[in-house]
């Protein structure tokens, strides 16, 4: 899980979902959704491609050029180029709307877990795929990518070494088509490993895969393949890849416009594109539902969702009694009506980090922390040392006169925190976002309220500094933030690399104790499924007792589309098939 995702959003993408295609078919009613609680997850008007037109360009926002077209180095995870890049590279594995996996056809017949000790897996590649300068796909694809990303050699400025690190070996097996992986230790989502694959090409040194794709990618192994980049008119063209092997892409071309998101509902409204995600914003909603040229996309999803982060490098955070309090204080379930009740009729509250409602590990690990207990509160402030001041007359830390009803220290002695130290934090918000203004609003109101006297300030932000100035876990500068989590079909590998002490998407690295994050690493390497699903929902029942942080709500999929565009929409944990979309005679 790294981080820097839909930079506008406030999102913070989760490596492992927007990668994570593989699953044994052995084990799908395991980790995937069980067929009779399945939810649906995917709307993207579902048309067979005998009643489309063939030709055609899509039109598809993007709120800036990318910085890095490689969406493996650090700079390029992001949401939007990862759905940009999944139509020119491979992906070892298919998803459909429910999470059942199965592999993909184009590139490979097969992928497996052949032995248990150590772990082998074995791939049989599609004979037929090449990447778009005429080379086969084959082992020093697979070689390179697993040296690139392994974590050995610092200087490739890579999103994460999750897996890769495990690996042994790769040799090829009966033939060139096979391909052998052997696993130093036991890898629990290996079937996520080289989605996508990169060309050697791109992987050889480190200059290479930092640098030659930061200008435009360079090779393709997709149905379509980069054409050029506009930037006067500031737009990305692709066009169909000439030597695609498998079902001839519907759509002649796909443009890519440049355009931030505040321009993007007028470019929708003027026909300069066919799509928007509108998952988090409302007002276009309500604006795209008055018009009629216009189809909603609108469904329950766990794909992402929304929670409170603590810095607990904040001494007064660094208090797991107040975390607690301040977890016992908010109401999730009105944050979720107010910013979901608009897309869907029941918000689904996030019970549970790792797995979500519907998936057969899911187990409700929230216990006592799920409801709102102002008593509670109350009580883990009193025992963590913040009084409630009665008396307006004595000073503060500062010199000034308390306020009645707002809490005081009056514990013992601890560093960084003054005696009669009064108890304020700083929420921070991006701006010209009106969900995280929400969250952030109502929890200062919530936290202010009596008994709990709270002084949460709310600070609004640039959008564009949010994350590089404010939310950095290295140098966080905030107290209480929002954004959302991406999940995962495979969510383990995704979900521990937030949680694991020495992440560098860790907020709260001192809130793992040494004995969690060994329950963590035991997760990681476990390959029986049943016990994996025990031990994951044990570090989340642990997680919500040290109010790591405070999970909210799964957010609803939701986007706009113009009506003739057709399987193409809010997918969910559905892959993109960019062979059939296109627009309807």
């Amino acid at each position: 899980m790294v981080s820097i995702g839909e930079r506008g959003h406030a999102v913070r993408v989760n490596f492992s979902s927007l990668y994570t295609r593989g699953l044994a078919i052995s084990i799908i009613l395991i980790l995937g959704f069980s067929p009779s609680s399945a939810t649906e997850v995917s709307s993207i008007n579902a048309i067979p491609v005998s009643k489309l037109k063939l030709g055609g360009t899509l039109f598809l926002p993007i709120s800036e050029e990318p910085a890095q077209f490689n969406p493996l180095h650090a700079d390029g995870n992001d949401e939007e180029l990862n759905r940009m890049m999944s139509a020119s590279l491979p992906f070892m594995m298919n998803s459909d709307s429910q999470g059942k996996l199965s592999v993909n056809k184009n590139y490979i017949s097969s992928f497996t877990q052949t032995k248990s000790s150590p772990q082998t897996l074995r791939i049989v590649l599609n004979p037929k795929a090449i990447w778009s300068d005429g080379k086969k796909i084959g082992l020093t694809d697979f070689t390179g990518m697993w040296r690139a990303l392994n974590g050995k050699n610092p200087n490739f400025e890579i999103v994460s070494s999750a897996g890769y690190e495990n690996i042994k070996s790769i040799s090829s097996g009966k033939n060139a088509n096979e391909i052998i992986i052997v696993m130093a230790k036991p890898y629990s989502d290996w079937q996520e490993l080289f989605s996508p694959l990169l060309p050697a090409a791109l992987t050889k040194d480190p200059s290479t895969f930092n640098g030659t794709w930061r200008a435009k990618p360079l090779l393709s192994a997709g149905p379509f393949i980069f054409d050029s980049i506009n930037r006067e008119q500031g737009s990305i063209n692709w066009t169909r890849n000439p030597k695609w092997w498998g079902a001839k892409p519907i759509l002649d071309s796909i443009t890519y416009r440049i355009l931030p998101r505040e321009s993007q509902l007028a470019a929708l409204n003027g026909d300069e594109i066919s799509f928007l995600d509108v998952t988090e914003n409302a007002s276009i909603i309500r604006s795209a539902r008055a018009n009629p040229k216009f189809s909603i996309h609108a469904v329950p999803s766990p794909i992402k969702w929304e929670q409170i982060a603590f810095n607990a490098k904040n001494p007064i955070l660094s208090d797991a009694l107040v975390r607690q309090a301040i977890t016992s204080a908010i109401n999730r379930s009105a944050l979720a009506e107010v910013n979901t009740g608009l897309f869907v009729t029941t918000p689904s509250l996030r019970n549970n980090r790792i797995f979500y409602a519907g998936q057969q590990c899911f187990k409700d690990t929230s216990g006592k922390w799920a409801e709102q207990s102002i008593a509670r509160a109350d009580q883990l402030l009193e025992q963590a040392g913040w009084s409630v001041a009665t008396n307006s007359q004595e000073k503060d830390a500062s010199g000034k006169n308390k306020i009645i009803g707002m809490r005081y220290y009056s514990g013992p002695a601890k560093p960084n925190i003054a005696p009669n130290q009064q108890l304020s934090l700083r929420f921070v918000y991006p701006s010209d976002n009106p969900i995280r203004e929400n969250i952030a609003l109502m929890s200062q109101a919530m936290l202010r309220a009596k008994p709990i006297g709270i002084d949460l300030q709310v600070l609004e932000v640039p959008s564009q500094d949010f994350f590089a100035k404010y939310v950095n876990p290295k140098f966080p500068a905030f107290d209480l933030t929002s954004f959302s989590w991406s999940s995962a079909v495979l969510p383990i590998t995704g979900a521990m690399s937030l949680y694991a002490k020495n992440s560098p998407q860790n907020f709260a690295p001192d809130v793992i104790t040494p004995a969690l994050d060994t329950l963590i690493k035991k997760v990681q390497s476990e390959i029986n499924p049943t016990q994996k699903c025990a031990l994951a929902n044990q570090v989340d029942t642990q997680l919500w007792e040290s109010a790591f942080n405070i999970p909210l709500y799964d957010w609803p999929a939701a986007s706009v589309t113009v009506k003739d565009l057709a399987n193409f929409g809010s997918f969910g944990f559905a892959s993109i098939d960019w062979t059939r979309i296109g627009f309807t005679k």
